[in-house]
């Protein structure tokens, strides 16, 4: 089976989750589903700092949450971040 590891990247542990969960929504309508736990990483030390499953208030919570919501137009590029523009990193195995 096809897997995926996808990552959101933020300032805060809160952006970086809502960012993985805009990516995760359209592939979960495309017939894929989570394999492991949401890891949250400090870019700075390499460590993960949080650790959620998609059904913990604490994650359901951070998704939800006021904000600003980031949507990326159809034609701007995708540059990956450099290491000093996202302080963490949340990322998810997904599986069709």
């Amino acid at each position: 089976m096809p897997t995926l590891d996808i990552d959101g990247r933020g300032k805060t542990v809160q952006d970086a989750v809502k960012d993985l969960w805009s990516r995760i929504e359209p592939l979960q309508e495309r017939g894929y589903h989570p394999v492991t736990s949401v890891e949250v990483v400090d870019t700075k030390t390499k460590k993960v700092v949080e650790n959620y499953q998609l059904t913990d208030s604490e994650f359901i919570a951070h998704v939800e949450s006021e904000g600003t919501k980031r949507t990326r137009r159809k034609t701007e590029e995708h540059k990956p971040p450099r290491p000093h523009e996202s302080r963490y990193v949340a990322r998810l195995r997904l599986e069709s």
